[in-house]
């Protein structure tokens, strides 16, 4: 089939941080690339001094200056103008729903009619944790205006989370029949196969953003009462985020607490071959690339039951799942963990296989292409 113009539209690109859904947009841009697409990528970017453009092969980046970010996650930029300008595209393809990118990408979408993708990496619903008012009336109001133009203006909508996309379907949309599942995806070849074996030192990692919706604070609690009972078992924070500085002052004389702050991406491999047990103890989630990545290694994995993380565990049976917020299940979990950790190390085994093939960029590339034929068709 003939090479398409392609524009992908996302708030954050090229970071070499610890980033789930830039890192998918990252990837998939230039494994289709790769292929002879020509992908025009608008993004923004936190400094005048980051050029405008940058070019690589078969692929051109936009970045548009954002001073700030409305409540920390929502960068503040105006890309329309450039959008508008854009000439013989194919398909645009939007990630998330709720930023002002996406919200430009729509009103482009609907003045050119241009086909367009919306991909949902989460945040599908009410923040699912204790926020403020502001926040949460913001949310609503947000998901019943302009949320619901965003998803009217969708031809096709992908969502990494089966669980979002039921959640989609019961509340703020009407078309179900645009709505399917795409996984999120790694490249396995970056993962290598490992078999964990327990040390004398048990190493309990999480990875990725420190905010309260990551369930970072009752997480501290379980590793403060499990630090007092134990004294072979360290925990490992590998991210950044608004709760950083409280973390970091909470352990700063535990020495069995090491926060790694953000990394180059390419670390992460290594961290998680130092690590016995992966972390996920999140109120919201859609697809958490982290866990797909220790399950690629075949590390195993404690998370909560919240999101798609249920079928990415196959309901418990290939990890272990505790109650979102549940202190005293997830303090259990964990002091257990050396009791039966042979155990699910072979389970780990088990699920790596398939995690490798049904959630390998390669394949679900193939089915975004797909997509993107059936919109031009």
């Amino acid at each position: 089939m003939d090479p398409l113009k392609i524009v992908q539209v996302t708030p954050f690109f090229g970071s070499r941080s610890y980033g789930g859904t830039e890192r998918y947009v990252s990837n998939l841009s230039t494994e289709l690339a790769n292929r002879g697409h020509q992908i025009d990528v608008f993004t923004t970017k936190n400094s005048t001094k980051v050029p405008y453009q940058s070019y690589y092969k078969n692929m051109t980046v936009h970045r548009f200056y954002s001073p700030w970010n409305v409540f920390g996650i929502n960068p503040a930029c105006f890309m329309f103008h450039k959008m508008l300008q854009l000439k013989d595209i194919d398909v645009f393809h939007v990630h998330s729903y709720i930023y002002f990118t996406t919200i430009q990408a729509a009103l482009t979408k609907l003045l050119k009619r241009t086909p367009l993708l919306l991909h949902i990496h989460g945040g599908v619903g009410r923040p699912p944790y204790k926020t403020g008012f502001l926040k949460e009336f913001a949310k609503l109001f947000y998901d019943y205006t302009l949320g619901k133009f965003v998803l009217s203006q969708a031809d096709i909508i992908a969502s990494v989370s089966l669980q979002d996309s039921n959640l989609l379907e019961k509340t703020i949309h009407y078309n179900l029949n645009r709505i399917i599942i795409v996984n999120n995806a790694i490249n396995p070849e970056d993962f290598p196969e490992i078999s964990p074996v327990l040390q004398k030192e048990i190493v309990i990692s999480y990875i990725g953003d420190l905010e309260p919706w990551k369930g970072i604070l009752y997480y501290s609690k379980v590793i403060n009462r499990v630090l007092k009972q134990t004294k072979n078992i360290s925990f490992w924070f590998v991210g950044n985020g608004s709760l950083f500085s409280a973390l970091k002052d909470k352990f700063e004389e535990e020495k069995r607490v090491k926060l790694f702050g953000a990394i180059d991406h390419k670390e992460i491999p290594k961290i998680l071959e130092k690590t016995h047990i992966l972390v996920q103890p999140s109120f919201w989630e859609g697809s958490p690339t982290t866990i797909i990545e220790a399950m690629a290694m075949g590390i195993p994995v404690v998370a909560s039951n919240i999101g798609d993380i249920p079928r990415l565990l196959n309901s418990g049976e290939d990890g272990i799942l505790f109650e979102a917020g549940n202190e005293n299940q997830l303090e259990e979990i964990i002091l257990n963990v050396a009791k039966n950790y042979d155990e699910l190390v072979d389970t780990a085994r088990k699920a790596r296989s398939k995690i490798r093939k049904d959630f390998a960029f390669k394949n679900v590339t193939n089915q975004i292409e797909d997509l993107y034929y059936k919109l031009v068709s």
